[in-house]
């Protein structure tokens, strides 16, 4: 995979970096870099990513993201200016907004994580460090993505969830998970596991209606969540399908029977958890719920309705990357590979309840 021109136009602010020979036939890779990501020191984190480049003799101009300019309009000048490569440097949100901006381009995006939690990463066996990033992005095999577009006309690439997950995410706010990590989302769980679910309506591709109390609704076009637990071990990212799991454990009896099919590697199967596949999704609800998209928070709806987009993008992957295996795969044999990911979410789970034990004990 060739570098990309650089940019005639671009948006300020941007910083140039070169190393070792900056002749003007040293080829240059465009990086749309978001500044506030993750915790590390951003200009460290630039002089990290030049240094990587001038080992393959590359140099680096960054296109920074600030409060006004996001990733996505960032990307579409880098487009318009005629690109074969995107590179970004940010966490999941960030990237996402590149993905985004690059729909029916065909031009591939290389990820460099930066974020917090990088669960694009982490779904996909990108590298977390910046060397062997820089090397798949110069070097990777491009694979096909597909996205979810919500009704509301934005997208994602992991999951998205209505109810107590989008509860979860609200009350973790960035005080708590200062304070307590990943454990800022256990006790934001643990706050609203006594909220009953809620009644919903689903529309799978314009069939019948299924009608559940659910404690929560996701749609998953990938399976893996924080820590590398699998959520919904079946969905795969190039299927043009995405996942729904129906969520429907209300009681601790309930909650402890998830985890122990979570630790015979069959999530999928346990009678609290329905999952479907389709590629279009409406979720009715009689009150305003909360949803969620990657993590962050997306309002309060009574009808939401989620569509794959197939096949929109291309990311560039490591050889031999999970995601092309899991593609490849049957549910049943995705699910059989992620079992120490089932474990990890069948110890959670045991948490929370063990939690929701010690609070009725209080």
């Amino acid at each position: 995979m060739s570098a990309t021109t650089p940019p005639t136009e671009t948006t300020e602010p941007v910083h140039n970096e070169q190393a070792g020979d900056t002749s003007p036939n040293q080829k240059c890779v465009s990086i749309i870099f978001n500044p506030v990501s993750g915790q590390s020191d951003p200009e460290a984190r630039k002089k990290s990513i030049s240094d990587a480049l001038a080992e393959h003799g590359y140099r680096c101009q960054y296109l920074e993201t600030t409060k006004e300019v996001g990733g996505e309009e960032l990307a579409k000048k880098a487009l318009s200016s005629g690109v074969d490569l995107i590179a970004v440097s940010g966490g999941d949100g960030t990237v996402i907004e590149v993905l985004s901006a690059t729909i029916g381009s065909n031009i591939p995006v290389a990820v460099l994580p930066a974020g917090t939690g990088n669960l694009l990463s982490v779904n996909l066996g990108i590298p977390t460090t910046v060397p062997e990033a820089v090397h798949v992005a110069l070097s990777g095999h491009p694979y096909s993505l597909d996205l979810a577009r919500s009704n509301d006309g934005k997208h994602f690439a992991i999951m998205g969830g209505l109810g107590l997950d989008a509860r979860m995410i609200k009350d973790a706010d960035r005080e708590t998970k200062n304070r307590l990590g990943v454990f800022a989302y256990l006790w934001a769980a643990l706050k609203n596991l006594p909220k009953r679910g809620a009644v919903v309506e689903i529309v799978l591709d314009g069939k019948p209606p299924i009608r559940a109390r659910a404690k929560s609704v996701l749609i998953a076009n990938m399976g893996k969540v924080t820590g590398g637990v699998e959520a919904m071990p079946t969905a795969s990212p190039n299927d043009g399908l995405l996942d729904v799991g129906i969520v429907k454990a209300e009681t601790l009896a309930q909650w402890l029977r998830i985890a122990s099919y979570a630790l015979m590697g069959r999530t999928q199967d346990a009678p609290e958890l329905d999952v479907y596949q389709a590629k279009k999704i409406t979720v009715r609800t009689p009150t305003p719920e909360p949803i969620e998209f990657d993590g962050e928070s997306g309002g309060d709806t009574r009808e939401w309705t989620v569509e794959v987009v197939p096949n929109c993008v291309n990311i560039l992957l490591p050889e031999g990357s999970p995601a092309a295996k899991d593609a490849q795969g049957s549910p049943e044999a995705v699910a059989k590979r992620n079992l120490t990911g089932l474990a990890v979410s069948a110890g959670i789970v045991a948490t929370i309840a063990a939690l929701i034990v010690w609070r009725r004990r209080k």
